[in-house]
């Protein structure tokens, strides 16, 4: 069996690339979490948990650009109004 889990191994690229993806669905689920909760107290904690992952997000994802393993380059405008049109319609 080739593909067994043992032979698999993951490098630095696709291990941060995964920790980037759980931090974005953290952030999602605490987002929904505050919507969708009515106690302040609980709330509060949503807010104090959702800020500490946005700054981790933010973390792992400077640290892939710092390697270079993602790039950040600019769109052209006229795909960027494009974009804006659409979302106006919605």
């Amino acid at each position: 069996m080739r593909e067994y889990k043992e032979e698999i191994t993951l490098n630095e690229k696709d291990s941060l690339l995964d920790l980037l993806t759980i931090e974005k669905n953290l952030l999602k689920i605490y987002a929904f979490a505050l919507t969708e909760g009515v106690s302040n107290g609980f709330r509060e904690v949503m807010l104090d948990n959702l800020s500490e992952e946005i700054s981790d997000q933010f973390s792992v994802f400077a640290l892939l650009t710092e390697l270079d393993y993602l790039r950040v380059c600019a769109e052209n405008k006229e795909k960027v109004q494009e974009i804006k049109e659409k979302v106006m319609v919605l």
